[in-house]
């Protein structure tokens, strides 16, 4: 569980500097040039292994010609001659003919759209991108014959086995491992191959497996052609009203109408309140929309499963974490959230466990676990987006140290295939000061919190005038580690809060002696620290972590006349220190930041909803948040607001989430959905009225998913660039001093979040360009948000060197705008479910029929040639690397069947996929409606046609026709290619 008031595990301090050393050593070279030297055989490199138990060995190199591969096991330059050495049993030499297996090609330079059309036109199919300018392919010997014959192709290897084992894997005895299978693949057929190898498959689920081997079979399992990827298996770990209505600026926001009316957020947690929506919580009461109980069958020799529903009865965190978000707040004001007036949508993945087995360790006892959640996250994204859901909530995850995971890669896909979709992640309560130094170390985050896309959330202090009371009515003795033997009424009424020392071990100055809440510039010691091990920043952004009032579950409450849990024979958890009331309880992790800045995200969504109509982006929403964001003085916890740690740094990230200034209306912003590719461009410019004041710039954009075997993980790269008024002075993205942009330094190649923050700008026109370094999977969508002393309007935006101009087969489909004030009520019916998880009482079943639908007209009071129908549905899908596009062409028809141009023509997409589209007939009476990305393991998708509209005409749907019969005219399917 992420609290950090619960006995932690001892750490190894060994593995830490081991680690820590690995990750310096894979900076450096991914950075330092190496001295020259020549192996002893006249190639590029030497050979320097590592540590017992890796898969492959690292290369320190000679050549600095060509670009590097970088990849986890090791970075090299294979364009110069460089290689990894493995081990005898994890390599291949090459594939027999016509066989196809797995390649990487990389090429020359910044991948040209022209140069992986090619390469898709030998026949290859294009899977994950590696850095640098490489992908992974699937073909065979003759195809890579071919395509080491392209112009700009640097390299043609093998994707050797080693390359599919992660650096950290167990390797003493046997384990239980996640193994992942290639898109695509036959994964039975892979499950059975790895079960010949002597390692035992525990469980299947789809493309993911869970199997249990040794360090032998390990080796074979790699060996497997299909495997992509191998990694540890652990369970996931559970990771205001004060916090969120003062700290982060609530209620300055909910008092100038932002309040998430508009808005359905989502929460996958524990469970809720007793699991209905009327035993929710009195915070929730009339907005709770779904919930949804996800659970899975027993694993052989590894767990069997007993589930408890979706109700909350362990812990309690999933109903905290849910008013956290939403929470109305009591007549007091007690547990009011920032987004208090949003519609929720729960997940409840919780349940317990007997483990024994494959999976029996000293740390993972019989309990409850986040058993529920899927192995493939698409699937539980997609129920709540399905439902509704623009922001989703998880105060869970693995600690992965900084590690980019299958989980990650997966909740960077969901947000690239649905662009508008919030997701926001704990960082993780790993924070340590293993070496004693009063500083809390680097390199704690944990997945997903790791992926590129969503918002990462650190936890800073709360604060509380009231002095953090308790029920004083409770007569037993607080179960907290620093309250021992106490009641509410011998601590005077009001929680003992204790230090850092006290309750987390620190044992160094200033971390000892510093208290758990009071000093809202401070931070968490125990929140999980950054960079990624690529060296991205994160967290994102800290809100309030310690000792948050929030929900209380009405279930097996000690003390107030409750039994206890059956299934364990305890009383729920009492959070930190004593309860406030039978309705709210403390408690204190990431997991409580989390929810605080999801509920702000939901807010920010909700203020360009009001304010200008608008459906933000994740994108926009996260550059909102971060660039409003509060650089918190004392990052060190020593009492002086010295600012020792200025952002963008591994504490805090870009600041404490400052909701007030996010939806004061002062920043001009930029959606911009159709993107910019390799070598393309678009230029703004802003006028600032008076000098003096701060000019603060922020590009954020969701970047297309990397893959676990890469090292660097930013796949399309842009650079944004601010020049002053002057035409001379400029600003890179990211090139920070003293917590303000600097002029020199060089482009970031890491992060897909860049800032420029001057400090004091000179009046008058500043240019902001955002530029496309390279985009091997654009265009890439992006936004920008921009505060400062305006004069005059609008920016003006100027395209320039667009290489690469969006198409009708790569654009996104923009989002749909959600009406002001009005929660849309899910479906009950969920889907793309593995497990069958089960609607539970939702309060608005959906009806039969559909609404805002015009009525067919009639004979008599219509003439036939002013109606309007769909003549002719045709479909096309084409391929697109590891992905493939569906397009339908509609042909509008008047009552003469004459075509109709400017008729406006709305749909939406189903089975396998989600979203509406729209599109406009032209003098042929025809329009195009394209769903973009979709993955290879859906094997069609059907889009309906909802509407037709045309000044002076009425839509008539029942005359809906297709002369080729391969429709109704109403609805189409479209073929996996």
């Amino acid at each position: 569980m992420h609290n950090p008031d619960l006995p932690q595990r001892p750490r190894s301090i060994r593995w830490r500097m081991a680690r820590t050393l690995t990750f310096c050593l894979l900076i450096a070279a991914l950075v330092l040039p190496a001295a020259p030297m020549q192996a002893q055989d006249g190639g590029h490199s030497i050979y320097i292994p590592l540590v017992t138990g890796s898969a492959a060995s690292m290369t320190a190199t000679t050549a600095q010609d060509g670009p590097a591969l970088k990849l986890k096991v090791g970075a090299f330059h294979p364009s110069q001659g460089d290689a990894l050495v493995s081990a005898a049993d994890l390599s291949i030499a090459d594939y027999a003919p016509g066989q196809r297996g797995y390649y990487i090609v990389q090429f020359n330079a910044p991948v040209q759209k022209a140069w992986q059309d090619a390469l898709a036109g030998t026949g290859a199919q294009v899977l994950d991108y590696l850095p640098d300018y490489a992908f992974k392919v699937r073909m065979n010997p003759e195809q890579a014959a071919q395509v080491r014959k392209l112009a700009n192709v640097a390299w043609v290897g093998i994707f050797q086995p080693a390359y599919k084992l992660s650096p950290d894997l167990a390797r003493n005895g046997a384990h239980p491992y996640r193994v992942y299978i290639e898109q695509g693949a036959d994964s039975a057929q892979a499950a059975a191959a790895i079960a010949q190898s002597g390692a035992e498959v525990l469980r299947s689920e789809g493309n993911y497996l869970l199997v249990a081997a040794d360090d032998a079979q390990l080796n074979a399992v790699a060996n497997v052609l299909d495997v992509a990827w191998v990694e540890n298996f652990t369970f996931y770990e559970k990771h205001n009203e004060y916090g969120a209505g003062v700290i982060i600026g609530a209620d300055t926001a909910n008092a100038n109408g932002y309040d998430g009316s508009s808005q359905i957020a989502a929460v996958a947690d524990t469970g809720l309140g007793d699991g209905t929506p009327a035993g929710a919580h009195p915070g929730l009461a009339g907005r709770v929309l779904n919930i949804f109980n996800w659970t899975t069958g027993n694993a052989f020799n590894c767990y069997r499963v007993y589930g408890d529903g979706a109700q909350d009865a362990d812990s309690g965190h999933g109903t905290h974490v849910a008013v956290s978000v939403a929470g109305a707040g009591n007549a007091q004001g007690i547990g009011k959230a920032a987004a208090n007036a949003a519609g929720l949508v729960f997940q409840a993945v919780e349940d317990y466990l007997d483990i024994y087995g494959s999976c029996t360790s000293s740390t993972t006892p019989d309990g409850y676990y986040l058993i529920g959640i899927p192995s493939d996250l698409h699937q539980l994204f997609q129920q709540a987006y399905n439902a509704g859901a623009r922001i989703h909530s998880n105060s869970w995850g693995s600690n992965a140290a900084g590690d980019y995971t299958q989980d990650s890669a997966n909740a960077d896909d969901f947000v690239w295939d649905n662009p508008d979709m919030v997701i926001t992640f704990s960082a993780g309560n790993e924070g340590a000061d293993a070496n004693n130094n009063g500083v809390v170390d680097n390199d704690s985050i944990g997945s997903p919190a790791t992926a590129k896309n969503v918002i990462t959330v650190g936890a800073s202090e709360n604060v509380r005038p009231d002095n953090f009371p308790c029920d004083t009515s409770l007569s037993y003795a607080s179960h907290d580690v620093y309250q021992p033997n106490q009641t509410c009424n011998d601590m005077g009424g009001h929680n003992l809060l204790g230090t850092a020392g006290q309750r987390w071990g620190f044992t160094t100055e200033p971390l000892n002696s510093d208290l758990t809440a009071g000093n809202a510039e401070q931070m968490a010691p125990f929140s999980s620290r950054g960079p990624t091990d690529d060296g991205r920043i994160k967290p994102d952004v800290v809100a309030p972590g310690t000792w948050i009032l929030s929900g209380y579950s009405s279930l097996f409450q000690e003390g107030y006349n409750d039994p206890v849990n059956p299934r364990n024979g305890s009383y729920q958890v009492d959070g930190w220190g004593m309860p406030y009331n039978a309705e709210y309880k403390y408690f204190g992790g990431t997991s409580m930041s989390n929810p605080i800045a999801a509920g702000a995200a939901t807010v920010v969504r909700d203020f360009y909803n009001k304010k200008y109509g608008h459906n933000a982006s994740a994108a926009l929403t996260k550059a909102t948040l971060i660039n409003s964001a509060v650089d918190l003085q004392d990052e060190n916890n020593d009492g002086v607001n010295d600012n020792d740690y200025p952002i963008p740094n591994v504490h805090e990230g870009w600041g404490r989430i400052n909701l007030a200034k996010a939806t004061e209306g002062t920043a001009q912003f930029e959606d911009v959905t159709s993107g910019i590719g390799t070598g393309g461009s678009a230029t703004y410019q802003y006028n600032v009225a008076s000098a003096g004041a701060p000019f603060k710039v922020s590009l954020v954009w969701s970047d297309y998913a990397s893959t676990a075997a890469a090292a660097v993980n930013l796949v399309n790269d842009l650079d944004l660039v601010v020049t002053a008024p002057n035409g001379t002075t400029v600003y890179r993205g990211n090139v920070f001093s003293g917590g303000w942009s600097q002029t020199g330094g060089s482009a970031d190649r890491v992060n897909n979040v860049e800032n420029v923050y001057v400090q004091s700008a000179a009046a008058g026109t500043w240019t902001v360009r955002v530029s496309g370094f390279n985009a091997p999977q654009g265009p890439q969508p992006f936004a920008l948000v921009v505060n400062g002393q305006f004069s005059g309007g609008s920016p003006t935006a100027t395209p320039t060197n667009t290489s690469v101009p969006p198409t009708a087969t790569n654009t996104p489909v923009p989002p749909t705008a959600t009406p002001t004030n009005t929660p849309v009520p899910p479906t009950a019916t969920p889907t793309n479910t593995p497990v069958g998880p089960t609607a539970t009482n939702t309060p608005i079943p959906p009806t039969a029929t559909p609404t805002n639908t015009p009525v067919p007209p009639t004979a008599t009071s219509t003439p036939s040639a002013l109606t309007v129908h769909v003549g002719d549905l045709d479909n096309v899908s084409t391929t697109s690397g590891n992905r493939w596009n569906a397009r339908v062409q509609i042909t509008v028809h008047d009552g003469a069947h004459n075509p109709v141009t400017n008729a406006s023509v709305s749909a939406s997409w189903s089975s396998g996929t989600s979203g509406s589209g729209s599109c406009t007939t032209n003098g042929s009476g025809q329009c195009i409606i394209n769903k973009n990305r979709l993955r290879n393991n859906v094997t069609s998708v059907q889009l309906t046609i909802n509407s037709v509209t045309l000044a002076g005409y009425t839509y008539s749907a029942g005359n809906n026709h297709d002369p080729e019969s391969d429709s109704n005219g109403t609805a189409i399917i479209v073929a996996h290619p």
